[in-house]
Parts: structure tokens; sequence; C-alpha cells
């Protein structure tokens, strides 16, 4: 494991899922009355999660199953110390959480299967 590349990719995992939410409110307040868009919110945070698996896991070259769960327990981690600093009332979709461990775990796989294709002169 290596800790300075986790601690890098997890650092672009919250930057990435706050600049999105951040883009998500800004068109709802200003372009979007409609309530369905508020969907758009529940997709992010796991196409955030694969991204970040996806590219952590190219990035480090080998057990693609193993960094998606690091990804994924450092995403949690960062949910329940939100929770815990912010003292939020509600309850935590535990179900939810768990459901972006399976996104995880494929963005880390297919990160590690992919393959760096180099033109040749």
């Amino acid at each position: 494991m290596n800790i300075v590349k986790l601690l890098k990719y997890s650092l672009y995992l919250l930057i990435m899922i706050l600049v999105v939410f951040f883009f998500i409110t800004i068109y709802m307040y200003f372009f979007s009355k409609q309530p369905a868009a508020e969907i758009s919110y529940s997709i992010a945070v796991p196409l955030c999660i694969f991204i970040v698996s996806l590219l952590y896991a190219k990035s480090v070259h080998e057990r693609g199953l193993i960094r998606g769960i690091e990804i994924w327990i450092v995403y949690f981690a960062l949910v329940l110390l939100m929770k815990v600093i912010f003292s939020y009332p509600g309850e935590i979709s535990i179900v939810r959480q768990l459901l972006y461990l399976p996104v995880a775990i494929v963005g880390g796989i297919l990160g590690v299967n992919t393959k760096l294709k180099i033109p040749k002169r």
C-alpha cells in the first residue's frame, strides 16, 4: 500500500465531489426548477468514486480490488467524520454507502486492467 498515493487520490476524490456538487447546485439554482434534476446529486458521488478508484488503481498497477476498497474506505471515513464534526442529526444510509463499494471495486479492477496505448513512431 502506497499511503502517499492513497492520500493524493483521496484528496482528488474530495475535491472532485465538491466541484461536481458546486456545479450541480449552481445549475439547479439558476437554470433548472425541475425536481427531477435532483437525481444528479445521487449519481455524482458514485461517478466520482468510480473515476478516482480507476485513476488510483491505474497509477499503482496492482490489485485493483484492494485499491477500490481502499478508496471506498477513505470515502466512508470522510462521511463519518463529517457527520461527527458537523453534528448531523440524521442517519447515514449504510445501504447506500455499501452500494458504492462495488462501484469503487469495479473502478479499481478496470483501472488495473486498462493499458496505456503509446503510439509507436
